[in-house]
């Protein structure tokens, strides 16, 4: 019978352990897997690797876009070399390059030297200036320009001299600074990144004979390059105390007249920062590139749609574990059942115990229990002090369950010695009721004490 009783209580553990392990088996497949997630990545790459691209197109820096929005920082830090190695070419006259795949040009890319493009980048900026290949134009006969917003808070002080060209002047006719509406022309087939710049009037090797106005983009245009074979507009302005302005009563526009008589035209001085190379490959990325669009549409919604089929497939698994009688995990039981679980585990233990000292001995009885107690208390208190949450006051609970995991086995072993020896011996249980007697007599006598001298 207690052989029967054994092999039961093992039996009974085993599809425990099945169960855990079928349900976390099914918890697993309801998230997506890494492995799948990495595919999909690899599969993004691949597409962006095999796209081509085309030396003479100035929209072709976008393609670091595309890399950056897959997730493919390393292969866009390559290419963005490579391609303003390209840029850097094209300006300086060289030969364009083949047609390559992106898979090549990253290739490219890991072999250019950074400090050697940055030199190169600061080189070619005097050579277009001086070629006039990026060249500053005002038309002071041509057609009214309307006033830039960035100008409607000076209000009354703003006076309109002539066509895109603006005076703001004091009560007292003071020159508070003027305001100059320019056209930037870029004459090459490469994009060039020009966010700000300076703007000098003179003729080339004499002191000049305007202050220097500093030119930005209006307010409401966010593209910091000048697209090849067109003009971009510019508002430049010089503030009151700049070298150059004429003095009151004069007018700006006469006096622009007579230097353009004389021969001075508008110079464009590009700021150091300006041509240094990260700046300058940041903004090119910024270029407009359809191909790029439609690339990260079609990889959003590849991305969306395999989303979509993991989110499914979770919802499929999850479903199918609902629909599973198995409970997951002891969490689930409902408290009635695990105080039965509990009692029944306490009162097979007493009959296991039972039946080994009534055939064997009660010390081999006790040395099971012993062990049967001390497997589960030695995994608890190894729990204990593993699971964090051991400092100030956790550290004091954690002593008190310590404590009592350690004192489980011997507590257990006894309580069944005695629960044993009450059952099967006579002159145990009279000690038992003798010693539960005086028990009660020590309690009322305390209690008859209290009632009549307190």
């Amino acid at each position: 019978m207690a052989w029967q009783q054994v092999l039961a209580q093992w039996l009974g553990w085993a599809v425990l352990a099945m169960c855990l392990a079928a349900s976390a088996g099914a918890g697993a497949q309801s998230k997506t897997s890494p492995a799948v997630a990495q595919a999909d990545k690899t599969q993004e790459r691949q597409r962006l690797l095999a796209q081509q691209l085309v030396p003479t197109d100035p929209a072709r820096f976008a393609w670091v876009r595309a890399a950056e929005a897959v997730g493919q920082g390393a292969d866009a830090i390559h290419l963005r070399l490579a391609l303003v190695d390209d840029w850097l070419r094209a300006l300086e006259g060289g030969p364009a390059p083949a047609g390559s795949s992106i898979e090549a040009a990253i290739a490219h890319g890991r072999a250019v030297d950074p400090s050697f493009l940055e030199r190169r980048a600061r080189a070619v900026w005097p050579a277009i200036l001086q070629a006039q290949q990026l060249r500053a134009e005002w038309d002071r006969d041509g057609p009214e320009v309307p006033r830039p917003p960035e100008l409607d808070a000076l209000g009354a002080e703003l006076v309109q001299e002539g066509p895109g060209l603006w005076v703001r002047r004091a009560q007292d006719g003071r020159l508070r600074g003027l305001y100059l509406w320019v056209g930037v022309r870029n004459m090459l087939a490469e994009p060039l990144p020009l966010p700000e710049f300076a703007l000098q009037l003179g003729r080339p090797g004499l002191q000049p004979a305007a202050p220097l106005m500093q030119c930005a983009l209006p307010r409401y245009s966010t593209r910091q390059w000048v697209p090849p074979q067109s003009t971009q507009h510019y508002l430049c302005s010089a503030v009151e105390g700049g070298f150059g302005l004429p003095p009151a009563g004069v007018s700006w526009l006469a006096q622009m007249g007579h230097w353009f008589s004389q021969g001075a035209a508008l110079q464009t001085v590009i700021p150091q920062q300006d041509q240094a190379l990260s700046r300058t490959a940041r903004i090119l990325v910024q270029v407009d590139n359809p191909a790029v669009d439609n690339f990260l549409r079609g990889a959003r919604e590849s991305t969306e749609k395999q989303q979509q089929l993991h989110k499914e497939q979770a919802q499929a698994a999850k479903k199918a574990r609902e629909a599973t009688p198995a409970r997951r995990s002891g969490e689930s039981l409902p408290l009635w059942l695990k105080r039965l679980m509990f009692l029944g585990g306490v009162v097979g233990a007493m009959v296991l115990y039972g039946l080994l000292a009534h055939h064997f001995s009660v010390a081999v009885a006790s040395g099971v229990l012993w062990w049967g107690l001390a497997i589960p208390s030695a995994i608890l208190l190894h729990s204990i002090w593993t699971m964090g949450g051991t400092d100030g006051w956790g550290k004091l609970v954690a002593i008190v369950l310590s404590g009592a995991a350690i004192a489980a086995p011997f507590v257990g072993t006894l309580a069944a010695y005695t629960v044993y020896k009450l059952v099967v011996s006579e002159r145990a249980r009279r000690k038992a009721i003798l010693f539960l007697v005086g028990v009660i007599v020590v309690i009322v006598v305390h209690a008859l004490e209290r009632w009549l001298f307190w």
